[in-house]
């Protein structure tokens, strides 16, 4: 690993010009004729005249508000003011672009100068135009020089970090009222949008997370929550030149761009030559501030080593944003006013600094864009075409801006195409469907086969789904569907995992790579991944393979309606083929996509009953078993006589349990539990500590350092957790199993290179060398009945490893053995 280099803190700098000539494709390459641009016809008649004025509902009066202390605006107060706002002046337009987890007005707001609807599709039009034919429009004079640059704020994402949302009003109000003339003709070269307070939830409770318990910043690329799901949709729709993501504290200011490791799919030279010259502007300008708190700024790029603030993983707002080709930065602002010890004179002094530093990264960070106009314009569309093109990423030089060197170079190579197959070579329709939907949504490009096709000696059907990697985002598809990078031997840390994350190959669908050949066949641009399903015609019994979370539900439902249903063996499950279950398949098929078969001659199964799971973990637990149907009960240590109670079949332990810490009430709850045979699913260390000290099994459970994650390899061994499971896992600092007792069976294990892409040392007591051929998934029946099982992969990590949340329902419909 190279340390990073001592940088003086230089002003604004600009890329010479011999330096960008490094860059520049040789050979045919550069005069390639780009591909043409499949997409459906461009209607442009949904697009309206600006303002977009809306009446914002008025929440009631809420004193409890945590922001009341801090000295910012209560979430009360910020519909009222923004209708002020738009009664007030024709550039602001404010909406409910949604509900937060908790229920809250989600608002955006655009600020711009008025148009026409004719001017307002004009804009449109050029936006797409962009995009779709990059060279075209760097050529177009009339779009140069009217085109309104788009700059994104989004604020408050941390519910607890509120100052980004005052400084975006204090922006859109003064740039409403403003009569300078400068203003003006800013708002008619521009077009700013603001997700005003991205987690409501958060800012009213004084909570990080929002009202589902999830750290939003964590989610771009899974979107798992509403929230996120509107922050993908502005970035996407806006093609924002800068996206600023507003948060607190750092001391001092920090801002992007980040250190080492970089994701590998993105076009770094054309992020990093204006991103460091408007971060030193940013730091410039608020030394001009006059506080003392605001003299000097850290920019990771320029002040960290490597690994200590990346943009490695595509799940924060700005690394998503730049696979977007747009020019991000986190912004944590410097004082905390969050202290118990502080005084409301300090707190809201605090805030005021903090409100005043994000309102100069925005107004600083306009200023860049304005001032650089002609190339950012041109940068942005530079991304677009290389990817149209399929050129190969750059080899950055060194000395490429100051500070650039070996050790920021993070780079991929492009396949020609990925495969997503239809009808009987694809592992799952759901998990396709929805892994296509999620390239879709996030801003890439799919198309689905006219014909039946051959491609790498493979036969494909028709409707198969092909992602032609010449496209305009290959980085944000190529991020999401290449397997990820092994950056082990070159980082010792990181801010946060995971370090690979691959939905390509943890969501449970077959995605094939295709490296030099784009199949030979008629391509129809699709705008949804569709699960058409099967259920076999005649009277034979139904049996479903369990490889989706759509298959759990649909189990779970069938047992809702009364369905008799039996676990076979291999972990399928099958329900007798009478009229009237044939009836509530077939709804199920068009529901939820899946895929019964013929059940097999002579089989034999264990019968089923509705299974609910009390969980010991936290929202990611509770919600992956939601996802997969089951009813559930939280417990805790200090609730387990209210909670364990005897309509709970499976104790799922994801959390530490020390026994000898229970109150006699509470033990004597498990002990009752445990007594009449309820089943245990444990995941990682905690699940293990549970099942030995609770004597349902004996193993040693190692875990991996905390930094270890990303996408492992794994064999699995077949049976009713793992039969029909996926070729990979998803791992967060994975555990294995070994010194196994008696009657402990092994369902999985890691490889013998067990890390396929991600971080894991690989060496030591806790390497990827000691894990190798060890168990990673186990199951027992304990001497009292109980049925058990250990994971030491992570299924339920922030919702993401949709591909394992299967094995996990597995387990728990066999761990219930009734």
């Amino acid at each position: 690993m190279l340390p990073r280099r001592h940088l003086p803190r230089l002003a604004a700098t600009v890329v010479s010009v011999a330096l960008l000539a490094t860059l520049a494709p040789a050979g045919p390459a550069a005069a390639s004729a780009l591909p043409e641009v499949p997409s459906r016809p461009v209607d442009l008649a949904h697009v309206r005249e600006w303002p977009q004025q809306n009446a914002l509902p008025v929440w009631p009066d809420n004193p409890a508000d945590a922001s009341i202390p801090i000295g910012v605006l209560p979430y009360d107060e910020i519909a009222p003011k923004l209708n002020a706002l738009q009664r007030a002046s024709d550039r602001v337009s404010a909406r409910v672009a949604g509900k937060s987890a908790g229920g809250y007005d989600l608002y955006a707001v655009t600020v711009t100068a008025p148009e026409t609807r004719t001017e307002a599709r004009r804009q449109e039009a050029w936006k797409r135009l962009i995009e779709d034919e990059p060279v075209r429009a760097r050529q177009d004079r009339d779009l140069l020089a009217h085109y309104k640059t788009p700059l994104f704020v989004n604020a408050n994402i941390h519910g607890n970090e509120w100052e980004g949302t005052d400084a975006a009003l204090r922006v859109i109000e003064d740039l409403a009222t403003s009569t300078s003339p400068e203003v003006a003709e800013l708002l008619e070269r521009n077009r700013l949008v603001f997700n005003v307070t991205a987690n409501p939830d958060g800012r009213v409770a004084g909570t990080r997370a929002n009202g589902n318990g999830y750290d939003l910043n964590r989610d771009l690329t899974i979107v798992a929550q509403p929230e996120t799901a509107l922050i993908r949709d502005l970035i996407v729709d806006t093609k924002p030149i800068i996206t600023l993501d507003l948060h607190g504290y750092v001391s001092p200011t920090l801002l992007h761009p980040s250190t080492p490791p970089h994701n590998v799919n993105n076009e770094y030279d054309l992020f990093i030559k204006h991103a460091l010259p408007n971060a030193l502007a940013i730091e410039q300008d608020l030394r001009g501030l006059g506080y003392a708190e605001t003299q000097r700024a850290r920019i990771p790029f320029r002040d960290d080593a490597p690994g200590v603030w990346d943009d490695f993983p595509p799940i924060y707002v700005p690394s998503f944003a730049l696979l977007q080709s747009s020019i991000p930065y986190t912004i944590e602002a410097p004082l905390n006013p969050r202290g118990g010890n502080l005084t409301p004179a300090e707190r809201v002094r605090r805030s005021g600094i903090n409100t005043d530093v994000h309102e100069v990264a925005i107004r600083t960070s306009l200023r860049y864009i304005q001032e650089h106009r002609t190339e950012v314009l041109h940068d942005q569309a530079e991304v677009y075409r290389r990817g149209w093109a399929g050129e190969p990423l750059r080899d950055v030089p060194d000395g490429f801006v100051p500070g650039w060197g070996p050790e920021d170079d993070y780079r991929t190579t492009f396949p020609r195409a990925y495969v997503i197959p239809t009808g009987a070579g694809q592992r799952s329709g759901p998990a396709a469907a929805r892994l296509v939907d999620l390239l879709i949504d996030s801003g890439g490009r799919v198309w689905r086969a006219k014909q039946a096709f051959t491609a790498d000696g493979k036969r494909y059907p028709a409707g198969s789904y092909v992602i032609d990697l010449h496209q305009p985002k290959r980085g944000l598809v190529n991020s999401l569907l290449e397997p990820g990078a092994d950056i082990t031997d070159r980082v010792n840390d990181l801010y946060a995992g995971p370090a690979a994350w691959s939905q390509g190959l943890t969501w449970g669908a077959t995605v094939d790579t295709l490296w030099d050949t784009l199949p030979d066949v008629k391509l129809e641009r699709t705008w949804d991944g569709q699960a058409e399903g099967d259920l076999p015609a005649g009277r034979a019994d139904l049996r479903l393979d369990l490889r989706d979370a759509a298959d759990l539900r649909t189990v779970n439902k069938l047992l809702d309606a009364g369905v008799a249903v039996y676990r076979l063996a291999d972990g399928s499950v099958v329900v007798p083929g009478t009229p009237a279950n044939r009836k509530l398949a077939r709804a199920e098929v068009r529901a939820q996509g899946v895929t019964f078969t013929d059940a097999p001659d002579g089989w034999r199964g264990t019968p089923l009953d509705r299974v609910v799971v009390g969980y010991l973990g936290t929202v990611e637990e509770r919600d992956t078993l939601a996802e997969l149907g089951f009813p559930t009960r939280a417990v805790t240590a200090a609730t387990l006589a209210g909670t364990l109670t005897d309509d709970v079949d499976v104790l799922l332990v994801a959390g530490n349990l020390n026994l000898a810490n229970l109150t006699v009430e509470n033990r004597a709850a498990l002990d009752r539990f445990l007594a009449r045979g309820g089943g245990v699913v444990g995941l990682g260390t905690p699940g293990a500590s549970f099942g030995n000290a609770s004597g349902l099994l004996s193993v040693t459970a190692t875990a991996a350092p905390g930094l270890a994650s990303g996408v492992a390899n794994i064999v699995n061994q077949g049976g009713p957790v793992t039969g029909s499971a996926i070729p990979h896992a998803f791992v967060s600092q994975p555990v294995w199993f070994t010194n196994l007792g008696a009657g402990v069976e092994v369902e999985q294990t890691y490889a013998a290179d067990p890390l396929l892409a991600g971080w894991w040392a690989t060496g030591g007591v806790n390497g990827q060398l000691a894990a190798a051929g060890q168990a990673s998934i186990v199951r027992t029946v304990s001497p009292a009945g109980n049925g058990v099982v250990l994971f030491g992969t992570d299924p339920t990590f922030r919702l993401h490893p949709k591909g394992l949340q299967p094995q996990l329902g597995r387990a728990v419909l066999w761990a219930a053995r009734r």
